[in-house]
């Protein structure tokens, strides 16, 4: 019989150690076949352990970051205040993440997801959050203190989004804060990155509010698994991780206490997002100024990152080094700050290299329908996935052109196959 429980236990002191040995214990997990992959509905084999533990033993060091994977710094931070906001509205979040509003049923909210909601407004009026902190204050010795997430509902209602967090458990031992992580399921490639950083974040909210020390941080998922499709990028992350390249956060500061700061960071965030298509080079630094009068170092720095999701789209490089300037250089060294591609502007070339394909033909097929626009797409995302970030608007949109030319040249739609596409990034880059 294969034996599915793997790896229990582990602990490292920091969270790109501790991704590596995951990756590193689940590809070494039997194989399920035809897992189910969720709102998907898809199935794909898949490395899987069951009742699988972890420890991160300093949760200030909860960013990964390596040759092999870089957490999206600004898409986390937005996830934590999202969450701590109490927040499931699908628009306030896609706005940072787009891909969140495949795990929406309807388009307005996000129905499992969306954790906030359900430990910051469980039922009218019950706050689990604030409740866990009464407990402690009152009883530093309590074992009732805990975050119920998953919901009887769950257990039978369809939907895309099913929550992958049954709960959290926090306990005060000898002036330190223990934090308990209960997943019913962890994608590890994609998702566990981000639940560390945004449930280490909580667990230290507490520890701020009831004035006690933060301890290590417990991950406990009945499924922690690794589909087919990122096994390879499992086994990078696993072997060739490289030099570290992010440090632990500074302590989270107790006075004024944090969840007054966490409201004022929440207030901010409506209004960067709501007045986002006014910023530019020009407006960005009344913004920085404003973020220095407002905040304490500590939580600058999450309004900055929540500042680059927009800078990245609305300003130049001159725009965005005044940003990065602005930002203490350990956070700063480790976000993406190559501006973010217009999917509009990406659209209106596709059509255009279309309509180029398809000229004089009555029935035309958009480019980004086609074989060979899938293939690309599909080098360009694991190309960037492999860098830790995005190619160049300039050349994905030569790529996009030397492709369609030769289809049109080819009379044919084929994949475009690994080598392909190296060589012809090559050119451009030669020639750039």
């Amino acid at each position: 019989m294969d034996n599915y429980f793997v790896g229990n236990g582990v602990a490292q002191p920091d969270a790109d150690s501790l991704l590596r040995q995951v990756m590193s214990d689940i590809l070494d997990a039997p194989v399920a076949k035809g897992v189910n992959t969720g709102n998907k509905k898809v199935q794909e084999d898949t490395n899987e352990g069951l009742g699988y533990s972890i420890t991160l033993e300093n949760p200030l060091d909860r960013i990964v970051s390596n040759d092999a994977y870089k957490l999206d710094l600004p898409v986390a931070v937005a996830r934590f205040v999202w969450m701590i906001s109490g927040n499931n509205r699908l628009a306030d979040i896609k706005f940072y993440h787009k891909p969140v509003e495949n795990f929406s049923d309807d388009g307005i909210i996000i129905p499992g997801s969306s954790y906030g909601a359900r430990i910051r407004q469980a039922f009218p009026g019950i706050d689990q959050l604030k409740g866990v902190i009464e407990k402690l204050k009152s009883d530093s010795n309590s074992r009732r203190a805990a975050i119920s997430i998953y919901q009887p509902t769950d257990a039978t209602r369809d939907s895309k989004d099913v929550p992958c967090a049954f709960g959290m458990f926090f306990h005060i031992r000898n002036n330190v804060l223990h934090t308990q992580v209960v997943m019913r399921s962890n994608n590890a490639t994609l998702l566990l990155p981000f639940n560390i950083f945004e449930f280490s974040l909580l667990g230290e909210v507490i520890a701020a509010e009831c004035g006690v020390e933060l301890g290590p941080l417990k991950h406990y998922a009945a499924s922690m698994h690794v589909y087919s499709s990122a096994k390879d990028w499992a086994q990078k992350i696993a072997d060739d991780g490289g030099t570290k390249k992010s440090k632990p956060m500074m302590a989270m500061p107790r006075e004024p206490v944090s969840l007054d700061h966490i409201r004022a960071l929440v207030a901010f965030e409506a209004e960067l997002r709501h007045k986002s298509e006014a910023i530019n080079d020009e407006s960005i630094s009344d913004w920085i100024e404003r973020i220095q009068n407002d905040f304490v170092v500590y939580w600058q720095q999450f309004a900055f990152l929540l500042m680059v999701t927009v800078a990245r789209r609305k300003c130049s490089e001159d725009g965005l080094s005044e940003l990065r300037a602005a930002m203490l250089g350990d956070l700063a060294s480790v976000v993406n700050w190559q501006p973010q591609r217009d999917a509009s502007v990406q659209e209106e070339a596709l059509t255009a290299a279309a309509s180029i394909l398809n000229s004089g033909n009555e029935n035309i097929v958009l480019f980004h329908d086609t074989k060979t626009s899938k293939s690309l797409q599909r080098h360009v995302l694991n190309r960037e996935m492999d860098a830790g970030e995005q190619l160049p608007t300039a050349t994905v949109f030569k790529l996009q052109e030397r492709f369609t030319q030769d289809i049109a040249a080819r009379g044919d739609d084929v994949e475009i196959s690994a080598e392909e596409f190296e060589a012809a990034v090559s050119d451009i880059d030669n020639l750039s």
